[in-house]
């Protein structure tokens, strides 16, 4: 039996013989459905005559024949349809999906029906239904996917050309911007006043890791959705969602974050409401999220006339209006009413406080929150769209010759800069060793003397030295004059030493 289960194919195919399909081709079953249509013979006599089943002529003369050979496909040809219209949606907003992620999906589409197909794992398809996925849907292709570096001008230029064809002739009101945030249980650090040479400064109040993931969204005219608050928790309470701004949607997760489920119904709770009410083409801009992006949230764009503009990777921190011009005044007001709450509190805050807390602080924010909006929108280029606002922002790269013409200089320059050190530090040296020749004290005067009249016979002989040491070959001329001064300086004051002395010796 092992061997046999060696031997068998990943991928099944039944053969053909008296049981199988396709025994005879299409003409084949054509032929005597046409005949039955002219009315040239019965459905009977079509079967004996052409060798097809009665049961096969009837139910293509009727058009019943809608099941395919064998076991039927987990999804129907609609569905596979909508799969299909959504990944090639996902390749046009630049945001393709592997096939792990396209497997995830029919997972999820299958848990919100219910449905628990028993082919499956944990209704989630393998890599054969993939394949044939792909097979059944010549359409799509797999394709190497080429990675683009971080933040790249090109890339940032790429987006806002197809930001510019999106939000062309909409008005800011129908202009969206989302992202979501952490209110962390930690007023932070503070600076204050102590005893100066003090190594560390501590004062006492509660605080923890803890934090709350909330979903806010922005127009580009400043007005401000209903935020929507994920808690970390199994179970959800009535209590936690009381005292809070109206329209403020609540829901809970085990990991305190977005998934795909509570993006969706932020969407449709939130957003869609909101677009419900306005007129003509919308535009939604945030990140690139695996999770935020669904069949059901693609279909309901198509059908409310949205456009999803999604957020190069990894540039948030130039093109998301919310994290550039609102979250930080959001953040600092959030930690002034939490120390305060602290102050008169002891431990974690509750979740039954915490609507109203962030209903206090996006309410201190104020006035304020509708200009940071629309600075935001500026500053990011989007709305008036100018698309120098965050180009200018970019450091240009430098072609690939001229860094590698870059790099060669710089090389050659420390090489450079190497080898006069190297000269300089060894005519150093020898300098130095003559300095202190010069210095030393004469052990005796028969000594000095002896030395005195050798030097004076090699200069009546062959003249002022003029040698210079290997280490002095590469020193300029103005090294060389003062090495010969030195020399001449240092036979004077051997030559006067020696008549001093023989003053002394006839006194």
């Amino acid at each position: 039996m092992a061997v046999l289960l060696d031997r068998m194919p990943r991928i099944y195919k039944k053969k053909l013989g008296p049981q199988g399909e396709c025994n005879y081709a299409k003409t084949y079953v054509e032929r005597p459905v046409a005949a039955v249509r002219r009315g040239s013979m019965s459905m009977r006599r079509a079967s004996v005559q052409y060798g097809v089943p009665y049961s096969t002529i009837q139910r293509r003369f009727h058009g019943t024949q809608s099941l395919k050979y064998g076991r039927q496909p987990v999804l129907s040809d609609e569905q596979e349809d909508r799969i299909k219209t959504s990944l090639q949606l996902c390749a046009e907003w630049r945001f393709p999906l592997k096939s792990n992620d396209v497997r995830g999906v029919v997972q999820q589409y299958l848990n919100k029906l219910g449905v628990t197909e028993r082919r499956f794992k944990d209704n989630l398809p393998g890599l054969d239904w993939f394949k044939s996925f792909m097979k059944r849907h010549p359409e799509l292709t797999i394709k190497l996917a080429e990675n683009t570096k971080r933040v790249r001008a090109g890339l940032i230029q790429e987006y806002f050309q197809h930001l510019e064809q999106s939000i062309a002739n909409i008005p800011p009101f129908n202009i969206i911007n989302y992202d979501e945030t952490n209110f962390a249980d930690d007023p932070g650090s503070v600076k204050v006043v102590t005893k100066r040479g003090a190594k560390h400064t501590h004062r006492t109040i509660d605080s923890s890791k803890s934090s709350t993931t909330v979903m806010f969204a922005i127009a580009a005219d400043g007005t401000l959705l209903p935020p929507y608050v994920v808690y970390k928790a199994k179970h959800s309470y009535e209590g936690w969602t009381q005292g809070g701004i109206e329209g403020s949607r609540y829901n809970r997760s085990v990991s305190g974050l977005f998934d795909s489920e509570l993006f969706e119904d932020w969407f449709i709770t939130i957003a869609i409401p909101y677009f419900r009410r306005l007129n003509g083409p919308k535009v939604l801009i945030g990140d690139n999220l695996n999770s935020h992006i669904t069949n059901s949230v693609i279909e309901e764009c198509e059908n409310n006339e949205i456009k999803f503009v999604l957020l190069p990777p990894n540039s948030t921190h130039l093109l998301q209006p919310l994290y550039v011009a609102y979250f930080r005044p959001l953040k600092a007001c959030w930690r002034n009413i939490l120390e305060k709450w602290k102050i008169k509190h002891r431990g974690v805050v509750p979740k039954t406080e915490f609507p109203r807390l962030l209903k206090e602080t996006i309410e201190t924010v104020g006035i304020r929150s509708m200009e940071n909006s629309i600075a935001g929108f500026k500053a990011c280029g989007i709305y008036p769209l100018d698309p120098n606002k965050v180009l200018n922002k970019i450091p240009r790269n430098n072609p690939a010759n001229e860094t590698d013409h870059n790099e060669q200089a710089w090389t050659q320059a420390i090489v450079e800069h190497l080898n006069r050190l190297k000269v300089s530090t060894a005519t150093a040296v020898k300098r130095e060793t003559e300095i202190e020749d010069e210095e030393e004290p004469a052990s005796n005067f028969s000594d000095l003397s002896e030395d005195s009249d050798k030097e004076n016979e090699n200069e009546s002989m062959s003249g002022p030295s003029t040698s210079v040491d290997p280490f002095d070959r590469d020193s300029d001329e103005s090294t060389l004059q003062e090495t010969n001064q030195r020399q001449s300086l240092k036979s004077q004051e051997s030559t006067n030493q020696l008549s001093v002395l023989e003053n002394m010796t006839l006194e």
